[in-house]
C-alpha cells in the first residue's frame, strides 16, 4: 500500500470521525435547549439562573457519554479477577471446605491474592493457620489422609491451582526449644497436652496399639515402646526363652534432622513420647544383656489403614464418637481424628515407618 493512500484513509478516517463528533455536540446542545426550556417552565418563579442550569445539564451529559462511548479497561479488569476468583475457590474446596456456608475472610483473602499474583494461582495456607482451624471446626478436609499426604509432600493440583501448606519457623523455634529443655526422650508432657488421652478407653480409641501390655499367642507380651524411652528396656524382666514384642513409630532413615520433613513427622507425636530411631532401638537391643533379637517385620501399611480405620470410627460411630465427645470435649474430639490422619499420612508417605520387634529372654 502506498503513502498516498495511506494518506488518503487517514483523512477519510479522521473526516468520518468528526462528522459523528459534531452529531454528538449538536444531539447534547439540543438535549440541552429541550431540558432546560422544561426546567425553565417547572421552575418559574424560583432564583435559578439560566447559566447555572446550563452549565449542570452540561456537566451531566458529558459524564454520560463519556460513561457510555469511552469505557476504559478497568470496568473488564474485575470480570476477568472475578473469574480467576471463582476458580481459585473452587480448586481449594477440592480440598477443604467450610463448616458453615460462608469461608472465613482469611480463606477469600488467600484466594484473592493468589488469583491477582502470578499466572499459576497458589494458594498457601500456613500450617499452624490449617490446624487451629481444623480443631476449632473452622474448616473439613474432604478426603483427610489422602489429601494430608499430598499436602505434606507439595501441594494439591486442580483447575490449573495449587493448595500448599507452609512450614512457618516458628515449629523450628519450639522444637528447638523442647530439646533444650530436655522434652524430647523422656517426657510426654508438652504445650499440646490437650492431645494427650484422658484415660486408657479413651487413649485406645487414640491410638489403636496403645494397650500396655497385650498379649500376643506366639510373640508373648505386646508393649508399645513409642510410650517409653530406651532405657525402659533393662527394666522387662521374662523368664528364659519367653518373647516380647516391640511395636513402634520410627523416623525413616531418609529424614534429615530439622529439615521440613522431620517437622512435619513431629506434628502427631507433640503430645505423645517423640518417635524413636530404628538404629537407635536396635542397637539398645543389642546392648541389652536379658534380651537378644529374634525377629522385625515393618507392618507399616497395615498400621495405617488401621489408623485411617479408627479415625473414621470416631467420626461415623455414634458410640466411639460420644465417648470421645463426652471423654475430650468436642475440640479434643476434632483434634484427635486430626493426629490420627496425619499419622495415617506420614506412614503412607514412607516418612514414618511402625516395626515390631520381637525379643527372646536369654
Amino acid at each position: 500500500m502506498s503513502v498516498s493512500t495511506l494518506c488518503k484513509f487517514r483523512d477519510a478516517y479522521v473526516y468520518r470521525l468528526s462528522q459523528e463528533l459534531q452529531q454528538i455536540i449538536s444531539l447534547c446542545i439540543a438535549i440541552q435547549d429541550r431540558a432546560i426550556g422544561i426546567l425553565i417552565k417547572f421552575l418559574d418563579g424560583y432564583p435559578w439562573n439560566y447559566w447555572t442550569l446550563e452549565f449542570l445539564l452540561g456537566i451531566v451529559l458529558v459524564l454520560f457519554f463519556a460513561s457510555h462511548f469511552w469505557p476504559t479497561s478497568s470496568s473488564r479488569t474485575p470480570t476477568k479477577n472475578s473469574r480467576r476468583a471463582r476458580t481459585t475457590l473452587q480448586a481449594l474446596q477440592t480440598v477443604i471446605v467450610p463448616t458453615c456456608s460462608l469461608w472465613p475472610a482469611r480463606y477469600i483473602n488467600l484466594v484473592q491474592y493468589a488469583s491477582t499474583n502470578g499466572t499459576a494461582s497458589n494458594i498457601i495456607i500456613r500450617l499452624s493457620m490449617f490446624l487451629q482451624d481444623v480443631c476449632d471446626g473452622v474448616i473439613e478436609l474432604r478426603d483427610p489422609v489422602s489429601d494430608l499426604e499430598d499436602l505434606i509432600d507439595g501441594d494439591v493440583g486442580a483447575y490449573g491451582c495449587y493448595v500448599c501448606l507452609s512450614v512457618e519457623w516458628k515449629w523450628w523455634v519450639e522444637w528447638l526449644d523442647q530439646m533444650l529443655r530436655g522434652d524430647i526422650s523422656d517426657s510426654t508432657k508438652s504445650i499440646y497436652s490437650p492431645y494427650h488421652p484422658a484415660s486408657p478407653h479413651i487413649d485406645r480409641l487414640f491410638h489403636p496399639f496403645a494397650t500396655s501390655p497385650s498379649s500376643s499367642v506366639e510373640h508373648g507380651p505386646i508393649i508399645d515402646f513409642d510410650n517409653h524411652p530406651l532405657t525402659h528396656l533393662a527394666t522387662i524382666r521374662l523368664p528364659q526363652g519367653s518373647h516380647t514384642t516391640l511395636q513402634f513409630t520410627s523416623l525413616s532413615n531418609h529424614i534429615s534432622f530439622l529439615s521440613t520433613k522431620h517437622i512435619l513427622c513431629m506434628i502427631p507425636f507433640l503430645a505423645r513420647r517423640i518417635p524413636h530411631r530404628l538404629s537407635d532401638v536396635l542397637a539398645t537391643v543389642n546392648d541389652a544383656r536379658n534380651f537378644k533379637l529374634s525377629s522385625l517385620t515393618n507392618t507399616s501399611t497395615a498400621y495405617a489403614d488401621t489408623l485411617a480405620v479408627v479415625s473414621t470410627t470416631l467420626a461415623y460411630n455414634p458410640v466411639a464418637r460420644k465417648q470421645c465427645v463426652d471423654e475430650l470435649g468436642i475440640k479434643g474430639w476434632r483434634k484427635r481424628r486430626l493426629v490420627l490422619e496425619f499419622e495415617a499420612a506420614l506412614v503412607r508417605r514412607g516418612w514414618l515407618e511402625r516395626w515390631n520387634v520381637v525379643l527372646e529372654a536369654r
